[in-house]
């Protein structure tokens, strides 16, 4: 029925607007104050700069960006704050100038802010409030790899003393992972800077999954009233009242040591479990049974540690037991004797890594006794058949009255050399095809290059038509052959047929120096030459001795340009 109910649609269609301010206006030299920068779009439609232009007195720290959907009358619209921490080491007026960013392919201008900045021993008339801050707060500093611990974010009230919501938690760094699934959100008495206050907190499960140090920070938006279910409150609470302000906020950076686990002192059965465990005394559903009767072996465990992460032991191989593990998260076995001499269920081994104590401690699941009966059951059980009964005992089938088919060798087909390049086949075969593939594409998309590939082709078909004709004396079929090759050879550069094209284009192709010399004397005459065959007279026959050296030339200069 939630799937049915109308959604309010995505705003799409309204321009994107943007805005720019320092949070607070006014500081004194050497605080911290926040450049925030926010655009109605999705974070992935934006072209973000690398670097600000901005004074040489101010001086960027860390930046944060981050992504809500903010919800309006009747759509959602995304919305992308930037975030930047500036610190000024002069007094003055210092502005950030208007620059301008593309999103979703458009110009968006971003407008200018000013930061004024005054001496450490003047007053701020009036005293502006400090920016908001997030409250990271860590158990402990040390912890080992793979060690789950929990994480508060803290948002302080706001002014009036009004709790807002916080969306959209995040921590920026690397090594760590994040366990939303297990957040708790509440509302609760809290010590900030010495003094109990009502704040909003988010708690969530950390795994560091790198060593070393590690830096993170916690960032989240501000959301109003727009609380996500469940929530627990605790103490007198004032909520914000209006359209709710969706302000990026951050906390200071919190800084933790990872230590990788020993290797020497691991026990059987360590599963990645972390903490401190222990378990009730296991329960068998029955002590008494048959072989092959199954019985299912429960164990419940308690800790200290995240048991939503707890791994439960693996399975053990065992020569008088088939042993299945249930699917996680449950925490049993499904155990059945396979012999009537056993009289107890088999140990399974644990072990878990105290991080305190810096070892790791046995958690075996220690022997149960039990009872198999056996008796009452035949040596060999009868085959019976589809119908219920029994049927006769298998036995081989007499010797072949002729052989069979004959093998080169008994050797098994995967040990076969062979075999390898049969399998290798459809790769190099796929390679090949992604490869043609490939070349008709850039084919496709370069043209030019199949028209000069053709010409440089049929100019050989006609130079050796040209030889010919030649060799045999044929002044007039030389002179037909020469303007086809020269046409040919210039065809791809307009691109044109070379049909249509005549002497002035062939010209055209040749630099100042050779068209003004005996090259584009040799082109006039080839041209004219094959032009005359449409005149009313016929045309005396040129010198051949003394056209072929000058056609040769043209030719050469015009296939280096193919």
């Amino acid at each position: 029925m939630q799937l049915q109910v109308a959604q309010p649609a995505v705003d799409v269609t309204t321009p994107v607007s943007a805005t720019a301010t320092f949070d607070p206006p006014v500081v004194h030299v050497g605080e911290k104050a926040f450049y925030r920068v926010n655009v109605d779009a999705t974070e992935s439609s934006i072209e973000w700069p690398d670097t600000l232009a901005a004074p040489a007195a101010l001086k960027f720290g860390a930046n944060t960006r981050g992504m809500i959907t903010q919800m309006q009358i009747n759509s959602f619209r995304p919305l992308t704050a930037f975030l930047y921490e500036v610190q000024a080491t002069a007094p003055g007026h210092f502005t950030i100038t208007n620059f301008s960013v593309t999103v979703l392919g458009g110009p968006v201008e971003i407008p200018a802010a000013s930061l004024d900045v005054v001496a450490a021993n003047i007053p701020l008339p009036p005293a502006p409030p400090d920016a908001r801050r997030l409250v990271l707060e860590i158990p402990a500093t040390n912890f080992f790899l793979g060690q789950p611990f929990r994480v508060r974010v803290l948002l302080p009230p706001g002014p009036g003393n009004e709790i807002e919501a916080l969306r959209e938690v995040q921590f920026s760094g690397d090594g760590l992972m994040i366990d939303k699934t297990a957040m708790q959100q509440a509302i609760e008495p809290v010590n900030l800077n010495g003094q109990l206050e009502t704040a909003f907190v988010c708690e969530m499960v950390v795994t560091p999954i790198a060593a070393g140090a590690l830096k993170f920070a916690a960032q989240g938006f501000t959301a109003g009233r727009e609380f996500t279910p469940p929530i627990s409150i605790r103490g007198q609470v004032n909520l914000s009242g209006g359209p709710a302000k969706y302000v990026l906020l951050v906390s200071d950076p919190a800084e933790i040591k990872v230590r990788p686990l020993p290797v020497e002192g691991e026990l059987p059965g360590f599963t990645g479990a972390i903490g401190k465990f222990f378990f009730d005394p296991p329960q068998l559903t029955t002590n008494r049974l048959h072989v092959g009767e199954p019985v299912q072996l429960r164990i419940t465990f308690h800790g200290e540690g995240e048991l939503t992460r707890l791994v439960p032991p693996a399975a053990p191989r065992s020569r008088d037991w088939q042993i299945i593990a249930d699917p996680p998260p449950a925490t049993s076995f499904t155990l059945i004797p396979l012999a009537d001499d056993v009289s107890e269920t088999p140990a399974i081994p644990f072990s878990y890594f105290d991080p305190e104590a810096a070892k790791y401690v046995d958690l075996t699941i220690p022997p149960l006794p039990v009872t198999v009966a056996g008796e009452g059951l035949p040596a060999e059980l009868p085959t019976l058949d589809d119908a219920g009964k029994t049927a006769a005992p298998l036995k081989l089938s007499n010797l072949a009255a002729t052989p069979g088919k004959t093998a080169w060798s008994l050797k098994p087909l995967q040990l076969r050399g062979w075999l390898v390049a049969v399998q290798l086949a459809p790769v190099a075969g796929f390679l090949a095809l992604w490869q043609w593939d490939r070349r008709r594409r850039y084919l496709e998309a370069h043209p030019e290059i199949m028209r000069r590939a053709r010409a440089r082709r049929a100019l050989q078909r006609e130079q050796h038509r040209l030889q010919q004709a030649a060799a045999a004396g044929d002044a007039a079929a030389f002179v037909q052959h020469a303007a086809r090759a020269m046409s040919i050879a210039v065809a791809p550069h307009f691109p044109a047929d070379p049909h249509a094209l005549v002497g002035g284009d062939v010209l055209a192709q040749l630099d100042a120096a050779a068209r003004n010399g005996p090259a584009g004397e040799t082109v006039r005459k080839v041209f004219a030459a094959a032009d005359a065959q449409f005149a009313g007279t016929p045309p005396s026959p040129p010198d051949l001795a003394v056209l072929r050296p000058g056609v040769e030339t043209v030719l050469q200069q015009l296939e280096e340009k193919l």
